[in-house]
């Protein structure tokens, strides 16, 4: 894939065709913005535009350079994530200093295929302070001709002193119509294609996982439970919130990232459907109006507690403990 390939994101495409043609491309850059809505995709894009030898500064997505890209094999592109943070310790939850110590190690050698070499930190959020201060000391003294590419949904997560020697490029969640057609065009009916559009807030990796082993149920099967925590016993929301957690690996993050926005869904649908009833004048004269009141207090700790514990899933905190805060916070509200 090209960056000319990427769909709903002609903003931060425009700022890097722009800076390839000048000659003028940051030797650090951010791709900030949702999940799911392509910031991997253009990394990598970008990536075989200055790799590629056959049409340099563009990518042909065609020639041996840009399939060595396509398939995370090139010899002159580094790569780190919390996957190959896992190949050398399982239980691993944050990015090391030591495969931060790699990705200057191997830009720093003489290129294999060209002069240039790139690389890219999926999931930056993830760096440990230590793993961050050794990327300042890159970013500090750049080697060559290189490109590092953070790949950080929110930018505030990462050091100041790391956001300020990078220009940051937002993505934008997609537009329903693009997540749809490009559902269809991957074989899912347009029925089910425009639902899980709706639902998924602009996220291509939702919009999958919604129409991926029967999705769209398993979301309002999630919001029965949801709407069910005050009468939920202990040990059974704790069984939830270690079923929420997850499982590991790619399809295991894109389950997560369902299960969080589903979560902030039914949040903020109870705090909207609060505030309508507050503002509706009650049928009977007789109604207590601050029953309305103490409904909407309730739903508005809940939103909080949502939005707050969602942070701390981007932040990487345990991720058995965040769901076991988030649903007793749920259950609890008052």
């Amino acid at each position: 894939m090209t960056l000319d390939d990427l769909r709903g994101q002609e903003q931060a495409v425009g700022i890097l065709r722009r800076a390839l043609e000048r000659g003028r491309l940051a030797h650090a850059l951010i791709f900030a913005g949702p999940s799911g809505v392509g910031k991997r995709t253009a990394a990598h894009a970008l990536a075989a535009a200055l790799l590629c030898r056959e049409a340099p500064g563009r990518g042909c997505g065609s020639c041996e350079d840009c399939h060595l890209v396509a398939t995370q094999a090139h010899p002159d592109l580094v790569l780190e994530d919390l996957e190959r943070a896992r190949e050398e310790k399982p239980t691993a939850t944050r990015l090391s200093i030591d495969q931060m110590r790699r990705v200057r190690s191997r830009l720093a050698m003489r290129g294999v295929r060209g002069e240039r070499k790139v690389g890219i930190i999926d999931q930056a959020e993830l760096l440990t302070i230590d793993a961050q201060n050794a990327l300042l000391k890159t970013l500090e003294e750049p080697p060559g001709k290189t490109a590092l590419l953070l790949i950080c949904p929110h930018p505030d997560a990462l050091l100041s002193t790391i956001r300020s020697r990078c220009q940051c490029v937002r993505f934008a969640p997609l537009e329903k119509g693009i997540l749809t057609e490009i559902l269809i065009g991957e074989g899912v009916e347009a029925e089910s294609a425009e639902s899980a559009a709706a639902l998924a807030e602009g996220s291509l990796d939702r919009a999958r996982t919604l129409t991926a082993d029967d999705g769209l149920a398993y979301t309002r099967e999630l919001r029965d439970k949801l709407g069910a925590l005050p009468g939920t016993s202990i040990p059974h929301l704790l069984d939830l919130a270690a079923e929420l957690a997850g499982p590991r690996g790619e399809k295991g993050r894109a389950r997560q990232q369902l299960n969080r926005a589903v979560t902030l869904d039914w949040c903020r649908d109870h705090l909207l459907d609060a505030a309508r009833a507050v503002g509706t004048p009650p049928e009977d004269e007789t109604d207590e109006p601050h029953e309305g009141l103490d409904e909407l207090r309730r739903a508005l700790q809940r939103a909080e507690i949502a939005y707050a514990t969602t942070r701390e899933f981007e932040r990487n905190a345990n991720a058995h403990l965040a769901w076991d805060r988030l649903l007793l916070g749920l259950r609890g509200a008052r």
